[in-house]
């Protein structure tokens, strides 16, 4: 009779994974814990973007990084600059050439910059790549009051339906080369 408990316990650790892996898993994760399948088909390319000889440009003139799967399977994370200390973010799902506003938290809004509770201006780096649903945001934060610049980040997961960011771990003093 124990002998079958032991190897129940021992095939349930297999099939969930012991703890410490789960936990590790969340204290440090891993672009490859959060896998993304690829999308193969014609990619459908925002309005706004419009290239011009060998540049890209958005709706407001500005260039920007040409527009390729970089996210979650499908999805373009595009950078984009409103004026000094300001940036935002767009989300495109290129199969189906839809915007979402999943990433509308990591932008300032053009009338302030970005400031930490101490009142530190800081601006956002979004990390990501085309096979994996895991987002890094890392936050640049200026040299003021005393106190050194640095940098902090936080790691998040896109929804399914690519709707909502979701945090997968707490703010992290330091940033981890990924």
């Amino acid at each position: 009779m124990i002998g079958k408990k032991i190897i129940g316990a021992l095939v349930l650790c297999l099939i969930l994974g012991s703890p410490a892996l789960a936990q590790n898993r969340l204290n440090n994760p891993e672009f490859s814990n959060y896998p993304a399948t690829i999308f193969v088909g014609r990619l459908m390319i925002p309005p706004y973007y419009v290239k011009s000889a060998d540049v890209w440009r958005d709706d407001m003139g500005k260039q920007v990084a040409a527009p390729t799967v970089n996210f979650a399977g499908k999805h373009y994370v595009g950078l984009h600059s409103c004026g000094t200390e300001c940036r935002y973010y767009t989300l495109s799902d290129l199969s189906t050439g839809k915007d979402l506003k999943a990433l509308d938290m990591f932008s300032s809004d053009g009338e302030k910059p970005l400031k930490t509770r101490d009142g530190r201006t800081y601006i956002t780096e979004l990390v990501t790549r085309p096979d994996s649903a895991m987002i890094v945001a890392r936050y640049r934060i200026d040299e003021s009051s005393g106190h050194p610049a640095e940098c902090r980040e936080r790691i998040f997961t896109l929804s399914s339906d690519g709707q909502k960011v979701a945090p997968i771990t707490g703010t992290i003093k330091g940033c981890v080369s990924r």
